[in-house]
């Protein structure tokens, strides 16, 4: 099998660079310069270690979290309020995409936006092929953001103090938590449990490393080229590649632009997959692959139309709020888990997967306490 890094990890690790990773991290870099990019990385190394936790379900048990914890821990009602959350993400990344590379209005995009759950569909049953297309939009993504990075020539000094330099003030909380929410997404976690089924430890290991910290790289350059092209800028994820092109040429917006329907489509397969899975546990018995992704989808595109038209929200708002929601979910994702890994990880590990839920409640806890709120 030699040295393979593709498999059950690179279909989690789109979770982690989805459109609302753009969201969080784009609201970051924007707003508050280089000085939440701790917060990237400390949550890229912790889900490194709750991801291998997650795997290792599947790898000792022979099966993923939601199997063995069934109705218990209210894992249904958890399992639809992530479902819900995520697909939102990730259907408003495909949508923007749509907008951004073909000048679709957003109603219009909803609609042809929609057709991806037809491509997902008959990817993931497919499973080799589906790795593969997978991992090529995930080095896609990471190739944009590497030329984003040679565009705007960052402080690379600035940049590594700013790596180490633990700060948070109360108007950051949100966007904090945001970032936890998009970077260590629960239904991730879950799934990994479930995928990993059948894997050897040693290439569990060594795919949710390589995979997942090549994911952390993402979101930070995601950030870092949020903090030199747009900070200090009041502007929605939507007016991104109009800002960028005047400054760093048409390039920047396309790839800009490209990274995010890419972002969108792969992520989608991710969250698709999990509403299968919360599908199962939710009706207590085997569900038609094809009914449970198209619910999953057809479920949040009237949601979507709504927020952007009718009530009037920026898609950046509706991208970090829908973070919150997962930020808000994960301590019961990782009690689950937590639960579920013993035996199957040794206790520093499982030490580890405790104190990231109560970093990720702490957080939740402090952003409700601080007043919810996006934007400038």
């Amino acid at each position: 099998m030699g040295w393979n890094v593709l498999g059950p990890a690179t279909v989690v690790s789109v979770a982690y660079v989805d459109p609302g990773n753009f969201g969080a991290n784009i609201e970051a870099g924007m707003r508050f310069g280089l000085s939440l990019l701790w917060v990237v990385w400390l949550s890229g190394a912790l889900s490194v270690v709750v991801q291998y936790a997650a795997g290792m379900v599947g790898v000792r048990k022979g099966a993923g979290i939601f199997d063995l914890v069934g109705r218990r821990w209210v894992a249904a009602p958890v399992g639809v309020a992530v479902v819900l959350a995520t697909d939102m993400a990730e259907y408003m990344g495909v949508v923007l995409g749509l907008h951004f590379l073909f000048g679709l209005p957003y109603e219009a995009a909803a609609v042809v936006g929609f057709a991806d759950v037809a491509l997902l569909a008959a990817l993931a049953d497919r499973r080799s092929l589906f790795v593969k297309v997978i991992g090529a939009m995930v080095a896609a993504i990471a190739v944009s953001f590497l030329v984003e990075l040679y565009l705007v020539k960052p402080d690379w000094a600035a940049v590594l103090r700013y790596s180490v330099t633990p700060t948070l003030s109360g108007e950051e909380a949100l966007v904090a938590a945001a970032i936890v929410g998009a970077t260590i997404m629960p239904h991730a976690v879950v799934l990994h449990s479930h995928l990993a089924v059948g894997q050897r430890r040693e290439e569990h290991l060594r795919q949710t490393v390589v995979n997942l910290l090549g994911v952390a790289a993402i979101n930070a350059s995601i950030l870092i080229s949020s903090a030199y092209m747009l900070h200090g800028a009041e502007a929605d994820v939507a007016d991104v590649p109009k800002l960028l092109e005047p400054l760093y040429g048409p390039l920047s917006a396309y790839l800009f632009s490209l990274a995010m329907l890419l972002s969108g489509l792969s992520s989608s397969a991710v969250s698709v997959e999990f509403g299968l899975i919360t599908a199962r546990l939710l009706l207590g018995r085997p569900v038609s692959a094809w009914k449970a992704r198209l619910a999953a989808r057809a479920v949040n595109v009237a949601p979507a139309v709504l927020a952007l038209t009718a009530l009037g929200m920026t898609p950046l708002s509706v991208l970090v709020y829908t973070q919150f929601v997962l930020a808000a979910a994960l301590p019961a994702v990782l009690a689950m888990l937590w639960a579920c890994s013993k035996g199957a990880v040794g206790g520093a590990v499982r030490a580890v997967v405790g104190a990231t839920a109560l970093y990720a409640a702490a957080l939740t806890a402090l952003t409700i306490l601080a007043g919810v709120r996006v934007g400038p």
